[in-house]
């Protein structure tokens, strides 16, 4: 998988979140802190499936910013989510993050003896 690229980085504020997921149904974020060197260093990564700006606003004071992608449907969006999981290992992610509700979906980076159909999720 190539790797994802996100938009920003955005202040974690009302505002800048309803600006940047704006007309989006789907997206993948990370949420975390800019470093003196002006990289992002990631603490959080998640994804919405319906409600973005909602869904994002709901960690606002557990990060002073965030990155986004708007994707087009909820699959990508779990790919997308999973890749950034594999890539990052945030602290703030205890467990790999679950499937769409409804979905048979599978992370594509789990060793398949890892996964569990039935809980969506494993710990890493």
């Amino acid at each position: 998988m190539a790797a994802i690229k996100l938009d920003g980085p955005y202040r974690l504020l009302v505002d800048d979140v309803q600006s940047a997921t704006s007309a989006s149904s789907c997206g993948v974020w990370a949420l975390g802190s800019l470093r003196a060197d002006g990289l992002f260093a990631v603490s959080f990564v998640g994804a919405s499936y319906v409600h973005p700006a909602r869904d994002l606003c709901e960690w606002i004071g557990t990060a002073p910013h965030f990155k986004w992608r708007a994707v087009a449907d909820r699959e990508i969006a779990f790919l997308q989510l999973c890749g950034l999981f594999h890539t990052f290992h945030p602290s703030g992610n205890f467990y790999h993050p679950e499937r769409p509700k409804g979905t048979l979906l599978r992370c594509p980076h789990c060793d398949a003896t890892h996964w569990s159909p039935a809980k969506g999720a494993r710990h890493r």
